[in-house]
């Protein structure tokens, strides 16, 4: 008897360091029957999922899936249930939606295994909540692809979207332009004024921009005062036209200084179109000769 309650209590000291650790896991861990209702909720899927474990024990587990694989789960359980495999890991699946007590939808990596308890099988599913990990993700991205300043696009995301525009056209025949743009005078602002409303010209002159381009357009800051935009399916007048327009716009703009002086200044343009024989960077050093033109000529002007 000493022995048998000796055995006894092991396996209580077990069972309770068990639960301790499911219950503590970072991950959500839900148990099921083979008839997909959830057996076992802990706490981290509580968390997960905003539900209680007392309003999800006994109900089928579709209700934390999107609506549309809903239907075809039980064929998927009956196909996992057949095969000689035990688990499916993260690692071998893709990325899916979870939806939570409100509706929301989130991403998330699932674990799946199955066990035979009593000779009926019961499956084991830990889902890790991808959505802080993909947010930072893509807070990475969007720093590496943006300009602090501005808020507009850098060189390096303008570089990859006219490799893409350029393949488009090679296969389409779709034409487009670029326009290479920069301020006039710009470090006279940055003297007499500072930084600081030189920082200001450079936001305010970005926001008149686009406020001029379409959607499909793109505005990226090239560095220092010189700014460049793609305009997808623009033959060389309009793109021309878009340029005078965005001068028009510009040279009206007036920035406050510290002391309430009005700040004006003025942009050159050069507008260039995808030839025939053009290699894609053709496209830019084009553009470039063009804003050279228009520097030359007298600031404050379109030239192509």
């Amino acid at each position: 008897m000493s022995d048998k309650h000796k055995l006894q209590q092991e396996m209580s000291n077990a069972n309770s360091r068990y639960s301790s650790l499911i219950d503590a896991a970072f991950d959500a861990i839900i148990t099921m029957d083979g008839k997909q209702n959830i057996q076992f909720f802990n706490h981290a899927a509580e968390n997960t999922f905003g539900y209680s474990a007392d309003e999800v024990i006994g109900k089928s587990i579709t209700k934390l899936m999107q609506k549309k694989f809903r239907p075809n789960h039980s064929d998927y359980i009956k196909q996992f249930t057949d095969s000689d495999i035990q688990s499916r890991d993260m690692s071998s699946r893709v990325m899916i939606m979870a939806v939570k007590k409100d509706n929301t939808e989130f991403p998330v990596e699932i674990t799946i295994s199955k066990i035979s308890v009593n000779g009926k099988i019961e499956f084991t599913t830990i889902i890790r909540d991808l959505s802080n990990r993909i947010a930072f993700i893509e807070k990475l991205q969007h720093q590496v692809n943006t300009d602090n300043l501005t808020g507009l696009y850098n060189r390096n995301y303008f570089n990859s979207k006219l490799k893409d525009i350029y393949h488009q056209y090679k296969r389409f025949g779709h034409s487009f332009c670029v326009l290479m743009l920069d301020l006039d005078r710009f470090k006279m602002v940055n003297d007499s004024y500072g930084h600081l409303i030189g920082d200001k010209v450079l936001q305010e002159f970005s926001k008149k921009v686009q406020q001029v381009l379409r959607e499909v357009d793109l505005l990226a800051r090239f560095g220092g005062e010189e700014f460049i935009v793609l305009l997808p399916n623009t033959k060389l007048e309009a793109a021309k036209d878009v340029a005078d327009r965005i001068r028009k716009r510009v040279s009206k703009q007036r920035v406050l200084s510290q002391n309430h002086e009005p700040v004006t200044f003025t942009v050159s343009i050069g507008v260039a179109e995808i030839g025939t024989d053009d290699e894609k960077e053709s496209i830019i050093k084009l553009a470039d000769e063009a804003l050279y033109r228009a520097k030359n000529n007298g600031r404050n002007r379109v030239s192509d």
